[in-house]
């Protein structure tokens, strides 16, 4: 027994003695308390810090509150939980010890294992806005931080109905007379905390870039618009998401109303509501994630119209913005579709109209707008690219960044590379772009489709696409010593940076094909909002 005892007694010396030696585990100060951190690869890291106090019980959907302060040094070794979601988002980026649960507001910093101060690059995770989490082995800071030299913060923020949920009585409750978007006052809680602690792990508060992919892009736009988030950060990063993902309170009233009734609340019985177990509010509020009932809503706080229409009119936060989108995205799924595979040639037109329900007169303006030769005369490929792509991830996309170049720097770009293992079947699809940037090409999801073969061309693009977004982050120019020129994206010289396995400057050529399909998407929004569900 007692030289079982004198064992333990050992390892738990030597565990202490390599934790005195690690230069990551001294303790820093942030306004709520001391918070230790350990070494992740030529990094520091600190994860699993509260920015706001938990959201439940009577704060549920309620904006988020202060972080209780707490006395000794909070170990900063593990994730947070993750948010409130189910299905295959709902995944954990360490260990199997992480919960899904409603106590969620964490975030998560790396910078590198050097003395300085370092431009922040605040990460807004995607997933529809109904799961993710900013634990994604993908979207570990570690080496982007010690490459670029920046300090990389990855959050969480309410989703789906605990975190878009709109009611009368959340309103009028509300001293703001909001409701509806918490997951955005979530993610501007995380950018005050940000500017008020983020010097004690070596960020610069005053250099602070905002970025984010699909569910993240839509927020990325979100909070430039949104007047919550003012002077919170410096410039932003819009990956493959949009400016137009947010609604009126009216429709958002309606699906209260339902999801009340089925659980057997009153719609405006607050206490029934907040006193329903986490997990059965989840499933009475169900819905698909493709049909995208759950988004910011314009309560005259958070938001007063779309992102869009306030970047139009001038009234959004200005900074040097950055925007793209990815080729394919969801397109190349189409092909899964017989029926569209079938499709001739000659009934490119006629099929717009009897499978996509496309009014004649706009079918005869697509086919204009997309001639098949373009797409190899294979019509699936058009439908592909028309619906996957630029309809619904493209064009919101490039609608704002043209907006917002009115009145400030703005880079646009495309990435094109499909050089992967299952390329030729998904091409450059959705969210492909994100493991070059964090350097994580070999970690999950992304390691299933790189291989020796691939992997070379693929670093080469690793290394610029890490620059530009680097470079940006700096300075609010992605240009820069060993990367080909990016050009201003500019009203009269509409250009993109093409990000493939050669790279460069093209014409972006999407004026003519977004304008229709922002008419088509005010006219026909139920038509689209059909074949995004179904598709």
């Amino acid at each position: 027994m007692k030289r079982c005892a004198g064992l333990v007694l050992g390892l738990l010396l030597i565990a202490a003695a390599a934790r005195a030696e690690d230069p990551c585990a001294a303790p820093v100060a942030t306004r709520s308390g001391k918070v230790q951190g350990e070494a992740q690869g030529a990094a520091c890291v600190w994860r699993g810090l509260p920015f706001a106090a938990p959201p439940v019980g009577e704060r549920r959907w309620r904006a988020p509150a202060p972080v209780e302060a707490w006395s000794g040094v909070r170990d900063a070794t593990r994730f947070g939980n993750q948010c409130m979601q189910d299905g295959i988002m709902a995944l954990d980026g360490k260990a199997s010890h992480l919960e899904t649960s409603e106590d969620c507001l964490y975030l998560n910093v790396w910078r590198p294992q050097r003395s300085g101060t370092f431009p922040v690059m605040v990460w807004v995770h995607g997933g529809g806005y109904y799961g993710g989490s900013g634990m994604t082995p993908w979207y570990w800071g570690d080496r982007l931080a010690e490459a670029g030299e920046v300090v990389v913060v990855t959050i969480n923020y309410r989703l789906n109905i605990f975190g878009f949920f709109a009611s009368p009585g959340l309103r009028e409750e509300d001293p703001n007379h909001s409701t509806g978007g918490y997951g955005t006052l979530d993610q501007a809680a995380a950018l005050k905390w940000v500017a008020d602690n983020i010097a004690a792990f070596g960020g610069d508060p005053g250099n602070v870039t905002i970025f984010g992919e699909s569910a993240g892009g839509w927020s990325i736009c979100t909070l430039l618009a949104t007047p919550v988030a003012r002077g919170l950060f410096h410039r932003a990063i819009l990956e493959s998401g949009g400016c137009d993902m947010s609604g009126d309170l009216e429709q958002a009233y309606k699906e209260a109303e339902q999801v009340a009734a089925g659980a057997n609340c009153p719609t405006d019985d607050l206490k029934c509501l907040r006193a329903l177990p986490a997990d059965r509010l989840l499933e009475q509020a169900g819905g698909e994630m493709s049909r995208m009932e759950w988004k910011p809503r314009h309560d005259g706080y958070v938001l007063r119209a779309t992102p869009l229409q306030m970047i139009r009119e001038g009234d959004y936060n200005r900074v040097p913005f950055m925007a793209g989108s990815n080729r394919d995205e969801f397109g190349k799924a189409l092909k899964l579709k017989s029926k569209l595979r079938r499709v001739r040639p000659a009934a490119y037109e006629s099929s717009l109209v009897s499978l996509f329900k496309v009014p004649p007169a706009e079918a005869k303006r697509l086919v204009e707008l997309y001639p098949l030769a373009e797409f190899g005369g294979r019509p699936v490929e058009a439908y592909g690219r028309m619906f996957g792509a630029d309809a619904s991830l493209a064009c919101p996309t490039y609608l704002g960044l043209k907006a917002a170049a009115a009145s400030g720097p703005a880079f646009y770009y495309r990435f094109n590379y499909d050089g992967y293992a299952l390329g030729k079947y998904l091409g450059s699809a959705h969210s492909m772009e994100i493991p070059f940037i964090f350097d994580s090409l070999d970690r999950m999801p992304a390691s299933a489709f790189y291989h020796r073969g691939n992997m070379p061309e693929a670093r080469e693009l690793e290394r610029v696409i890490q620059g530009y977004w680097v470079n940006f982050a700096r300075g609010g120019d992605p240009n820069g010593p060993g990367l080909p020129q990016w050009p201003l994206f500019v009203p009269d010289r509409e250009e993109m940076m093409v990000l493939d396995t050669t790279v460069g400057a093209a014409a972006a050529g999407m004026s003519e094909r977004c304008a229709f399909w922002e008419t088509f998407s005010r006219e026909h929004r139920s038509s689209l909002d059909a074949l995004r569900e179904e598709n």
